[in-house]
């Protein structure tokens, strides 16, 4: 039996993206050139393709789908995302497709015109960046929510938290705590708004008149496994053999639980060698040994502020529409690994 054709098969003899035949097949083509259109429409004769997801009588009315595209489904704090969104959708009739990217820009492009291509009424995002025109594009043609991270290109809606007002309460405490040497520690930077907001945050901070004669550092961990953090922690406390007393932040929470078992392996004591502050009030994060301070981020808040968001625009022209940047505040909870 001959295998039926598929829009990446046209897409290949056509010379186009999944999402561009998705475009042609809505009838969007203005989006297009008209060689390009032509192109198209002379494939898709000549292959004889006809759309299987859902039949094009019924492109007109909604599918009652969205698509979830998360960095990293393993990640504490996209589960809790996940959590908001699909119950925010569930309650207004909607059911989720979730795709995990697993931080890989190709594999988040794929999922957007893998979703296209089934008619999903709208996309919530958790980018892994690099896609920033992609995603830009498709804002134009249908709702598109950001979650936790945003983009450089083009004005699209998103629900992130206030970074500065996260870097500054926990560089606030640390000093408050009597600490004259503060380290932060972040993963690869990457295109991801939210470590270069950290970043640039603590960079600003540091650079700040009040903070002369503190002694400050950003560290940026390429991989956020055991034995590098291990390596730089370190070399961090060995380098401050002074009396000063350190402060160490953790720029996400799967980095916080690598500097925790980072510093058991080192039989270092917390807060004996360094005080100690992490982004995400995690479960584990209050019963850790020792437990925990934290930039705690409203994270089902973010995944149900989203999805309403989204479902909000269903209605409305997206091509029109105006994107808002939306920041949820942060607090810090003081916990064991700042007590002294």
């Amino acid at each position: 039996m001959k295998k039926p054709t598929a829009i990446r098969d046209v897409a290949l003899a056509a010379g186009v993206s999944t999402a561009t035949i998705s475009r042609y097949m809505n009838g969007k083509f203005h989006k297009m050139g008209a060689d390009t259109r032509l192109r198209i429409e002379k494939t898709i004769k000549s292959m004889g393709y006809m759309p299987n997801d859902v039949a094009r009588s019924l492109r007109s009315t909604k599918s009652n789908t969205i698509a979830v595209i998360l960095s990293d489904i393993l990640n504490p704090y996209s589960i809790a995302i996940l959590q908001g969104i699909e119950e925010t959708c569930a309650e207004f009739g909607y059911t989720i497709f979730v795709c995990n990217s697993k931080e890989s820009s190709a594999k988040e492009k794929e999922f957007i015109e893998m979703m296209m291509a089934k008619r999903v009424d709208g996309f919530v995002i958790n980018t892994s960046g690099g896609n920033d025109e992609l995603i830009a594009g498709l804002a134009h043609e249908m709702p598109v929510v950001l979650v936790g991270r945003k983009i450089s290109t083009g004005t699209i809606n998103s629900v992130a938290v206030n970074n500065v007002q996260g870097v500054s309460l926990a560089v606030g405490h640390l000093l408050a705590r009597g600490c004259s040497s503060l380290a932060l520690l972040s993963p690869r930077i990457d295109h991801v708004s939210p470590r270069i907001e950290r970043v640039e945050a603590f960079r600003a901070l540091a650079s700040q008149e009040e903070m002369q004669g503190i002694a400050s550092g950003i560290h940026i961990i390429d991989k956020i496994a055991v034995e590098p953090v291990t390596e730089m922690l370190g070399n961090l406390i060995r380098q401050n053999r002074s009396p000063a007393r350190m402060g160490i932040i953790a720029a996400n929470g799967m980095l916080s639980l690598a500097v925790l078992k980072a510093a058991k392996s080192l039989d270092y004591e917390i807060p004996r060698d360094f005080l100690f502050i992490g982004f995400d009030d995690t479960e584990w994060a209050s019963v850790a040994n020792p437990s925990l301070t934290v930039i705690a981020q409203p994270t089902y808040e973010i995944g149900a502020t989203a999805a309403k968001r989204l479902l909000a625009g269903l209605g409305q022209d997206a091509e029109h529409s105006q994107g808002e940047s939306l920041e949820l505040p942060v607090k810090l909870i003081m916990r064991n690994s700042t007590l002294i």
